[in-house]
């Protein structure tokens, strides 16, 4: 009987924490001041939209929530099989998510402000050979966005091929390190990790 009065108990915990939120299993991308990005060399090649995608997700106490960015723009720098560079420029106000409601509320000055941020970039020059499982390269740059400039380091996947470079890659970020902050009691509510997920592909 007592191993029958327990059982509701069990199973209200398991679905409790089964309804937490949670950004999923991604390594956290190091953060820092901005670094210095230089000019790459060799040819650019403009970035196929209709091939690429930039994802996110985040959480808040009860569910996450995925969602990412219609519209972007870039170029990756090719120096033979080697890329030196990635240049790209995101419509923040293409922002969507899997809620009608929320998408309005993240271009809100409670987050992205994209009245007065409208545009986050990211630039990099320096790819680094990798030994990581899942990756074959460390990429560091300057992430901007919400009007701050951050270094950020990730392992990514590219691939050099025919003259088309394809480059995958799925980390975590702290939102506060670029300010966004939800402020009073709702932060709480809200994780801090926003996980970024995207693939590229350029050519000419």
């Amino acid at each position: 009987m007592r191993i029958l009065r327990t059982l509701p108990v069990f199973f209200l915990s398991l679905m409790l924490f089964a309804a937490c939120g949670d950004v999923g299993d991604a390594p956290e991308a190091e953060t820092g001041d901005a670094v210095a990005t230089g000019t790459a060399a060799g040819m650019q090649l403009a970035i196929d939209t209709s091939q690429s995608e930039i994802n996110w997700r985040g959480a808040k106490v009860t569910r996450h929530h995925d969602g990412g960015f219609h519209n972007f723009s870039g170029t990756v720098t090719v120096d033979g099989e080697q890329v030196t560079g990635v240049d790209v420029t995101i419509d923040v106000n293409s922002l969507w998510s899997d809620s009608e409601r929320l998408t309005g509320h993240l271009k809100t000055g409670d987050f992205f402000e994209v009245e007065t941020y409208p545009t986050a970039t990211f630039e990099a020059t320096q790819f680094a050979p990798s030994n990581t499982e899942g990756s074959t390269h460390t990429v560091t740059g300057n992430l901007t966005m919400h009007g701050q400039t951050h270094g950020v380091t990730f392992p990514a996947t590219i691939e050099v091929e025919d003259g088309t470079v394809r480059a995958e890659a799925d980390f975590i970020i702290n939102r506060r390190t670029w300010g966004i902050n939800y402020d009073g009691m709702a932060n709480d509510l809200i994780e801090d990790d926003v996980r970024i997920m995207f693939n590229l592909t350029a050519g000419a």
